[in-house]
């Protein structure tokens, strides 16, 4: 399918699938500069699967034998995977497209002794932690096929973290998790390529509450704003995402409201 390079972030998206791509990252923002109502129709003509008529005493055994091969793969399919497709396991090695069933955006702010340092930043690329197979964006052993990414990822240096989830987990995934996608240590004295005495704490815009969680700083929960699993209510604070000078998360302008300050201090 033909990729088209989108208008608002440049980066190269199939036509297929550039409406999701508009309505994830820039929502509010109008798609037809990307591709037309008719080219749309187009796409979906191209890829609706034509229909063939069934024949005989042979299809028919066909086609019993793929549903009870389906059905044995339904059954089983718990006992690869887990309990449900958002395990925390799947967290970490699940590789795809831009997930739609949950989609918010927390920010992390890491400061170095008073010094706010930005994430890691290819300004080519449109993903970068989780989404760039290289060391010091994405974990070695946790490498995605070309085109897919982490559900736990980032588009910028801006430190808005993309939670884009294609299922909807027990619990809400963790900074531990997203620490491991990275591939860059998270502890109560390591944060990144800093170390020292770490305090980490999060601000939920919802509810205006800090909570400290200095002692296990994994535990950190991704959680998403009481508006909804698919809400960013909050506009983001421009001071501490450098005034976009490292990008402007991709988010629209605005975050889901929880705030994660990670402060090494020597």
């Amino acid at each position: 399918m033909a990729m088209r390079e989108c208008p608002e972030c440049g980066q190269s998206v199939k036509l297929e699938n550039m409406k999701r791509h508009f309505a994830n990252v820039h929502p509010g923002k109008d798609v037809a500069a990307a591709i037309s109502e008719e080219e749309h129709r187009q796409v979906q003509r191209a890829n609706r699967p034509s229909r063939r008529p069934f024949y005989g005493q042979k299809t028919f055994q066909i086609v019993v034998g793929v549903v009870v091969i389906l059905a044995v793969g339904y059954v089983g399919l718990p006992y690869i995977l887990g309990a449900n497709s958002g395990s925390a396991q799947n967290i970490v090695t699940y590789c795809g497209l831009e997930g739609t069933i949950e989609h918010y955006h927390p920010l992390l702010v890491i400061n170095d002794n008073g010094a706010q340092q930005h994430l890691p930043y290819d300004p080519s690329s449109g993903a970068d932690i989780g989404g760039i197979n290289q060391p010091g964006y994405t974990n070695p052993a946790y490498y995605c096929p070309s085109g897919q990414l982490h559900v736990l990822h980032t588009h910028d240096g801006s430190g808005i973290v993309h939670v884009e989830l294609p299922f909807a987990p027990k619990s809400p995934p963790t900074l531990g998790q997203f620490f491991e996608i990275w591939g860059e240590p998270l502890t109560p004295s390591a944060v990144w390529t800093f170390s020292g005495h770490v305090t980490a704490q999060v601000f939920d815009g919802d509810t205006h509450q800090v909570t400290d969680y200095s002692s296990n700083p994994t535990a950190i929960p991704l959680y998403a704003p009481a508006a909804g699993a698919n809400a960013n209510p909050y506009p983001i604070p421009q001071s501490i995402i450098f005034n976009g000078q490292y990008g402007d998360g991709q988010s629209g302008g605005y975050f889901s409201g929880e705030i994660i300050w990670l402060n090494v201090t020597a």
